[in-house]
């Protein structure tokens, strides 16, 4: 079952890439590559397990026309210290509260995501002499996360004294889900070869985070987070 999920999703993957791809002028085209480094923004539930984390990406383009193209995006990040390593659960025994001190989680991402990107020549502006031309993107795509949590005390042991070495099996759960980002950003040329972008992104993807109510979390659906990027560009 688990193979022909991955088989369709790999097709499905494919078509999008050929449609994006046909989308793009056959002609001659400028193109670029950025690397971009910023951090990764846990909204809606998500902050409610994680902080904000470093997140890094590459991404290539293709213009259509001057004011448009489609961008070939990847990113990474790594969410780290979850928040039930500090969270306790009340043991029905004794009713007292109890800390896991092995508790441990984080979330890795990594994302492939085709966009469109257009530039919005009326929201262009200058600063000190340099004008941004501000842009707006819409895309879809995967997004490849795992979660996991581990050294958590299980909460149901049926007699005193709690058994503190008597820990919940690790969980990890490892999907790839589909999701779509729309952002807005601004972008600043430097030379003819080089640009400067900022990026600001929203993206959601149809997975989900288990819950674990005995420590106060439940479960997220979707999974949302922004991403904060500045970029360099070489355009070749």
């Amino acid at each position: 079952m688990k193979n022909g999920r991955s088989r369709i999703t790999l097709v499905l993957y494919l078509m999008l890439v050929g449609l994006c791809l046909n989308a793009v002028d056959a002609s001659d085209r400028d193109k670029h590559i950025s690397f971009v480094g910023g951090m990764g923004i846990p909204i809606g539930g998500l902050n409610e397990w994680y902080n904000l984390t470093p997140s890094i990406g590459i991404q290539t383009a293709y213009y259509r026309t001057p004011e448009s193209k489609v961008v070939f995006s990847f990113h990474f990040q790594k969410f780290i210290d979850g928040s039930i390593k500090d969270k306790t659960f009340q043991w029905m025994i004794d009713y007292e509260q109890y800390n896991s001190p092995k508790a441990d989680a984080f979330m890795i991402w990594n994302d492939f995501i085709v966009k469109f990107q257009k530039t919005l020549p009326h929201l262009t502006f200058s600063v000190s002499g340099k004008t941004f031309s501000t842009f707006s993107s819409l895309g879809f795509g995967f997004y490849n996360y795992t979660h996991h949590v581990s050294g958590l005390i299980y909460p149901g042991q049926p007699k005193a004294p709690l058994d503190e070495d008597f820990l919940m099996d690790p969980i990890s759960d490892r999907r790839v889900a589909w999701g779509a980002c729309a952002g807005i950003g601004t972008e600043l040329p430097i030379s003819e070869l080089l640009k400067v972008s900022v990026l600001l992104e929203y993206n959601s993807a149809i997975g989900f985070i288990r819950a674990f109510e005995d420590w106060g979390l439940y479960e997220v659906a979707p999974l949302q987070f922004l991403n904060l990027g500045i970029g360099v560009a070489y355009l070749y």
